[in-house]
């Protein structure tokens, strides 16, 4: 057949190979507090923050890896997580997750339901010194710098939670195109280093991924790790009455369309929404 249309052999072939997720990496991550009312503020309604709301703080994590693996290729990126509970379940919701090249993008925002956008991340080391930068549109959005002085805790086995929405915006921008589903994922991790030290995490600014708006209440424990994880994954319908969903879909999966240029013969044809660079200039 035409290499444009798959056999059913080669299809069958491909369901096998993507699941489970499976890859090895390496990571410099920090986790830190931001407010209680701002996850509230982003998180879907279905979760609830972690930590605790007396206090105004949610536990949240930031990183930036390189990862080689065995469904999409190798890929490199950084991840922004509120860590929030479903149903009795503890996890990690994501608010940023820049990845490249392409085919990690795309498998894993239109497969696996994930708000992946084209992005990159290094780690450079010194000695005990590591330096790490997640970076999209030419602008440095996470940054961590850290002391890893501590001792080796590897090898170590975890399992952890972590929750996606597929979700598609209707053909005609109108709500969405599908019920919405959640994946509740098992991330089932095999340590081969783990060490922790102390460190810095400082935001970038860009009115398209919006991490500066992120408060950083406190920071806690710089993690550089190494290690082989599988993820698996368990599909439960969800509802949406409220139609509150693509309000977490636009912006977080995908750029506002509306902050792009209008070629001139639409220019007002259309209500746009306030471009935030824009209006930051003008004051």
């Amino acid at each position: 057949m035409s290499g444009f249309v798959k056999t059913r052999e080669e299809v069958e072939r491909i369901r096998k190979f993507m699941m489970p997720a499976r890859f090895v990496g390496e990571e410099l991550g920090i986790s830190f507090q931001t407010t209680w009312e701002f996850a509230r503020e982003t998180l879907p309604p279905m979760f609830e923050p972690l930590g605790n709301e007396e206090e105004n703080v949610c536990e949240a994590y930031a990183s930036v890896g390189e990862w080689h693996s065995a469904y999409c290729g190798d890929f490199e990126g950084s991840l922004v997580q509120l860590m929030c509970r479903y149903e009795g379940i503890e996890g990690t919701w994501t608010l940023l997750e820049l990845m490249s090249p392409e085919l990690a993008v795309t498998t894993g925002r239109e497969i696996l339901g994930e708000c992946k956008k084209l992005g990159t991340g290094r780690i450079w080391r010194d000695g005990a010194h590591q330096y790490a930068v997640g970076s999209r549109k030419g602008v440095d959005l996470v940054r961590i710098e850290a002391d890893i002085s501590g001792a080796e805790q590897g090898p170590k086995e975890t399992e952890s939670p972590s929750f996606e929405i597929k979700m598609f915006s209707h053909t005609t921008g109108t709500g969405l195109q599908y019920p919405p589903i959640l994946y509740v994922w098992t991330n089932s991790t095999s340590y081969t280093s783990y060490r922790e030290g102390t460190g810095t995490l400082e935001w970038g600014h860009s009115k398209w991924d919006p991490v500066d708006t992120i408060p950083i209440v406190s920071t806690g424990a710089t993690i550089a790790t190494e290690y082989a994880m599988s993820c698996e994954a368990d599909e439960r319908q969800i509802e949406d009455p409220d139609g509150v969903l693509p309000q977490y879909l636009w912006g977080r999966g995908y750029d506002d369309p509306t902050w792009y240029r209008i070629t001139e013969r639409w220019k007002g044809a259309d209500e746009l929404n306030p471009d935030p660079d824009r209006e930051a200039a003008s004051v």
